[in-house]
């Protein structure tokens, strides 16, 4: 099946081509197609039972009333750790929370609904977002639902914790999705599924209604094949919620992405970044020196920057801050769901080893272990190293005065300080090494890496579709 940006779905529904009951069944036989049968990819954790009937009254309304957004009509699917108020569970592909429904839908939920969106059904994730045992548990494994594919090769790794997400995109299963990450799980599993994500700044998306890691790095972000497609949706469920007190420290100004993402970069600076620590093979420096080249006549400059990468153990905070954002989000649930609290979720468990614990829940217990209180005086120096660390690439950007770094190294800086990123695909993905560049900008300047990811991406359109049969 061809595989049809938003846009040219919306188009479809906007002449009569197609309707979005149509685009419902055509998803469906996908999903049919490549995740219950042939390569089993194991992407989608459930189809939601209401959606043939959601399809058919926004297609009423659009003849009838008109249009909400360029999402009115169209499907997608949102990660199984964000709640939904309906008849489709929240489990973060844990067995625990097999028979568990939202009492609340997230935030985003809402915006998505108001848009008209469809959601079509949840894909699954790495157990509890990849947050639950040291002991080499695989990127998108849980208890309930077991192992997610990468659909270009058996032996890449599928990487992170959104990774049904991004199966799902990469397959053709859904045109776009939404996955959530703290530290990566956005843009490490693009790049292993080669599509577009974007991690925005922290606190332009909500969190609420999300089973959380931590408030100080978990967000929400947009999965696409292409940056526009992603630029339509961030547009789409960014927005301040006043539960969400991170979303409440937003710039009163314009994030009109959807508007933007196309508009020359004459005006920006861009820095392309290497780690003198880090040692770079010969493809990651060809990728690079082809961005250079590609984006230096369209800027307003370009710098070359290097520094040494720091250790930046995250874990070591999060260990202590999960356990107090875990048991604050089931609060919320009570009375709902049938696990309570962090001890109750481990205790669950033990008690079925075999189910629940093939690759044990050693991060549950040592978050367990701390005091829940947030003043350990190691956890509130590791923090505050991390953050120290992290301000580099701000200071970096003050200094040089560059809007935009590009490298083709994931790392912590981001996610701890709290700056948007953009994953694009780098290369065509024809063997087992998938390669992204990563676009970085300042807190809430999410546009100008959007823009100048979109400049690298329609001059170079290096992803190909996966080969399945």
């Amino acid at each position: 099946m061809k595989e049809y940006t938003l846009m040219e779905l919306a188009e479809g529904l906007e002449k009569g081509k197609w309707t979005s009951v149509d685009l419902v069944s055509m998803y469906i036989d996908q999903i049919s197609k490549y995740d219950q049968s042939g390569p089993s990819l194991n992407a989608i954790a459930e189809i939601n039972p209401e959606v043939f009937e959601i399809a058919r009254l926004l297609d009423m309304e659009r003849k009838f009333k008109g249009t909400r957004s360029i999402l009115h009509g169209i499907p997608l699917v949102i990660k199984d750790n964000i709640n939904t108020k309906d008849k489709m569970h929240t489990s973060a592909n844990s067995l625990a929370l097999a028979d568990f429904y939202a009492p609340y839908d997230a935030f985003i939920v809402k915006k998505l609904r108001d848009a008209g969106a469809i959601i079509l059904g949840k894909a699954n994730l790495s157990e509890f977002a990849y947050f639950m045992s040291f002991d080499d548990m695989p990127s998108g494994y849980g208890s309930r639902f077991g192992q997610v594919k990468c659909p270009y090769s058996d032996k890449i790794d599928p990487l992170g914790s959104s990774t049904g997400s991004a199966v799902a995109v990469a397959a053709n299963m859904i045109p776009v999705a939404i996955g959530t990450e703290t530290n990566g799980s956005l843009t490490a599993p693009a790049q292993n599924n080669s599509i577009v994500s974007i991690k925005p700044t922290l606190g332009l998306v909500s969190r609420t209604g999300i089973i959380p890691i931590t408030h100080l790095q978990d967000t929400a972000g947009p999965m696409s094949r292409t940056v526009a497609e992603a630029a339509y949706l961030l547009e789409l469920i960014a927005g301040v919620d006043e539960t969400d007190l991170m979303t409440r420290l937003m710039p009163d100004k314009e994030y009109n992405f959807s508007q933007t993402f196309d508009k020359p970069i004459s005006d920006l600076n861009i820095g392309f970044l290497t780690f003198t620590n880090f040692k770079y093979d010969e493809e990651e420096i060809k990728i690079l020196d082809e961005a250079k080249k590609v984006l230096s006549p369209l800027a307003r400059g370009t710098k070359d920057i290097s520094f040494e990468h720091p250790d930046m153990p995250n874990h070591k905070s999060l260990i202590y801050e999960f356990k107090v954002d875990l048991n604050q989000y089931f609060s919320t649930v009570r009375g709902f769901s049938p696990i309570n609290s962090l001890q109750e979720l481990i205790e669950f468990n033990k008690k079925d080893p075999e189910r629940c614990l093939k690759y044990g829940q050693s991060i549950f217990e040592a978050s367990e272990a701390t005091s829940g209180t947030l003043k350990e005086p190691e956890y509130i120096e590791v923090r505050k190293k991390l953050l120290e660390d992290a301000e580099e690439f701000n200071r970096i950007m003050d200094s040089e005065k560059i809007d935009v770094i590009i490298m083709n190294r994931r790392t912590s800086h981001a996610p701890i300080a709290g700056n948007p990123v953009v994953a694009v695909p780098a290369k065509e993905l024809n063997d087992d090494t998938p390669r992204s560049l990563f676009f970085v900008a300042r807190n809430y300047d999410d546009q100008a890496c959007i823009r100048v990811a979109y400049q690298y991406e329609i001059h170079t359109k290096h992803r190909i579709k996966p080969k399945l049969k």
